[in-house]
């Protein structure tokens, strides 16, 4: 769709107001609002945002060091018409993400989309084309009385009584979705309360982080609706199972329409793509594990990785190989949903590309063990490390692997450091209730 083609689409589907938006580097979605006779400018020129947005955290602080601050202008967001979708739950409202520019609409370094196609094209200038999946899964809350949240019912793990709790809501979900164009594979009860997962139809890396992005916000707004909260916060409860964001990638040849990672379990590429992932997989956490609470999910024996090893079918590693005939994959098991899938991604098939460049061997898989239940010995005995165990540690790998941030541009990689790093050190400097349950009295 060219521009003339986007603002007759507009128009067909009667749409008058329309939310032009942009993601931030903590993956929030933010926009503004358009009434219809602002649509032909914002088509064609964007809409300006503040750059220092992007030097905030979730708390909406301003990471000081940042080098966007209230004196350094404006990116334009320039709607992509390929990623446009009419909310069937509002009235005449549509909402189209957009790809940053500058403010002499030229090319902007800390654009996320932007950043995720240029490594895409590392993979289309060897004639290998890439798609993606990502599963995301969330839980559904109340907000109690004393302000705190609890899962709003128990339920099984994929039993029909969790999916009969939530029936109208989770197929007012699946309805709103496909209107939009987006082809939901599954949505099941998972092992929490009140806790489900999403598996979308796969496509380049680029559509699919699109879909994981709307499909988050089809499914707030609809909970919402209901008086409910859909949370994707990685680890809400100490006692409570953790919400994940695995994503599945796999390379085909662009000419033949081959699988290129189909082998015995994998071929020498598939293998290749493997160990770059293995061995940058440190780095990659601080990307796709960006918060203090992902590392109170990521705990061995969790069904959450916490060890850097692979295997066939096995849900202990950090990466699966579901299949191993035309439909074999490698599944990252080691996201959250509180990152920017375009830099997570943007980071997985950076590191995978070197895996290829440099031909890295991720060693023997691990098929019938459960690592994540190994003894200190045993993990020693098969030379199985760690992924990092705190936030601190995962931004000091990310930050030393120069694969990841070339991959980051020079401007992205640092500034979503200075984020992540303003966001720890709020952390640290909080007291907590945990704290004075310990400490108030017995000292």
């Amino acid at each position: 769709m060219d521009k003339k083609e986007f603002l007759i689409r507009l128009a067909d589907d009667k749409i008058e107001n329309l939310w032009v938006t942009y993601h931030d580097y903590n993956g929030r979605a933010c926009a503004k609002t358009l009434p219809k006779s602002k649509f032909e400018s914002a088509v064609e020129d964007g809409v300006a945002f503040a750059r220092a947005n992007l030097n905030f955290g979730v708390d909406d602080h301003n990471a000081p060091d940042g080098i966007w601050q209230a004196q350094t202008g404006d990116f334009l967001a320039m709607p992509d018409p390929e990623a446009y979708w009419k909310l069937p739950y509002l009235d005449s409202t549509a909402i189209v993400f957009c790809n940053m520019l500058t403010e002499a609409h030229q090319p902007f370094d800390g654009c996320p989309r932007q950043n995720l196609v240029k490594t895409v094209s590392s993979y289309a200038a060897r004639g290998i084309d890439i798609s993606a999946a990502l599963e995301a899964e969330f839980s559904l809350f109340n907000k109690t009385v004393d302000g705190d949240y609890a899962p709003d019912r128990a339920g099984g793990m994929f039993t029909v009584a969790g999916l009969n709790q939530f029936a109208e809501l989770l197929h007012e979900i699946v309805v709103a979705l496909e209107a939009m164009g987006l082809q939901v594979e599954q949505l099941g009860k998972e092992y929490g309360p009140s806790q489900f997962e999403f598996s979308l139809r796969y496509g380049n890396p680029l559509a699919a982080a699109d879909s994981c992005l709307i499909s988050k916000e089809v499914t707030r707004a609809l909970a919402l609706k209901r008086g409910l909260i859909a949370s994707y916060m990685p680890k809400p409860f100490t006692d409570l199972a953790g919400n994940g964001l695995h994503v599945h990638l796999a390379l085909w040849d662009r000419g033949s329409g081959e699988n290129l990672m189909s082998g015995n379990p994998l071929s020498e590429i598939g293998r290749q793509f493997t160990g770059g992932l293995m061995r940058h997989a440190p780095g990659i956490c601080g990307l796709g594990a960006p918060t203090v609470n992902s590392y109170k999910r990521l705990q061995p024996a969790s069904w959450a990785p916490a060890h850097i090893a692979w295997g066939v079918g096995n849900r202990g590693v950090l990466l699966r190989v579901p299949d191993v005939n035309q439909r074999c994959r490698v599944e990252y098991r080691a996201g959250d949903n509180t990152c920017n899938p375009y830099f997570f991604l943007t980071a997985l098939l950076a590191a995978g590309l070197d895996g290829i460049q440099k031909d890295m061997d991720p060693g023997d898989p691990f098929n019938d063990e459960d690592v994540g239940h190994f003894s200190e010995a045993q993990r020693r005995q098969h030379t199985i490390d760690y992924l990092p165990r705190t936030l601190p540690v995962a931004l000091d790998a990310l930050e030393n692997d120069e694969v990841l941030m070339s991959a980051l541009s020079p401007v992205i990689g640092p500034e979503f450091i200075k984020v992540k790093r303003q966001e720890l050190e709020t952390y640290n400097l909080t007291v907590h209730p945990w704290e004075r349950q310990m400490y108030l009295e017995a000292t």
